[in-house]
């Protein structure tokens, strides 16, 4: 009896803190695709609904506005991602996956984002500045583009930045001896 009162007592508290409980499947079926055009002008028209669009990436920032931070946006929690279109920022909390995966996207990519829109509930002081953002949900990689196709990440810690660099060495004047 006592046994049981354990062992029911061990697997609650394994329950509530979620490290034994899997995550829910992602149904895509559940998400309506949009045009990024109706989503920059319209983002009102899908305020508090589940949609998704295909755009390519651009970066990852840990910075934010302060409106954002003021919203619980935090700055060590959360990326902020620009996937255009940029009036509807990406917002995606940090963990080990999440992590995994902003490391591994780079310029140019394209991406099927997944997630809500939701509204700033403090609005921004600017009006150019989004009143909007999405919290994503899913993303996924359809196509390498830009740099990660043509293999710019070779170069090491550049990045993309590998295919600026000339092709032959650049000739330098020779040095002068002072007399």
């Amino acid at each position: 009896m006592f046994r049981g009162a354990v062992c029911w007592g061990i697997l609650s508290m394994v329950i509530s803190t979620g490290t034994l409980v899997a995550a829910p499947p992602f149904k895509p079926e559940q998400y309506k695709e949009v045009q990024l055009k109706a989503l920059e002008t319209q983002p009102e028209e899908y305020k508090n609904k589940k949609v998704c669009y295909t755009s390519r990436f651009q970066k990852a920032m840990t910075t934010f506005p302060a409106y954002a931070e003021r919203n619980g946006i935090k700055v060590g929690k959360y990326f902020w991602l620009l996937i255009p279109p940029l009036r509807l920022p990406v917002v995606v909390k940090k963990s080990d996956e999440v992590n995994a995966l902003v490391l591994a996207l780079k310029a140019g990519m394209e991406v099927k984002v997944y997630g809500k829109v939701r509204k700033f509930s403090v609005p921004p002081e600017r009006a150019m500045l989004p009143r909007y953002y999405l919290d994503l949900i899913h993303l996924e990689v359809v196509a390498l583009g830009g740099d990660a196709e043509k293999g710019g990440d070779k170069g090491g810690d550049e990045g993309g930045d590998a295919n600026l660099r000339p092709k032959r060495p650049v000739k330098r004047p020779p040095k002068r001896r002072p007399r």
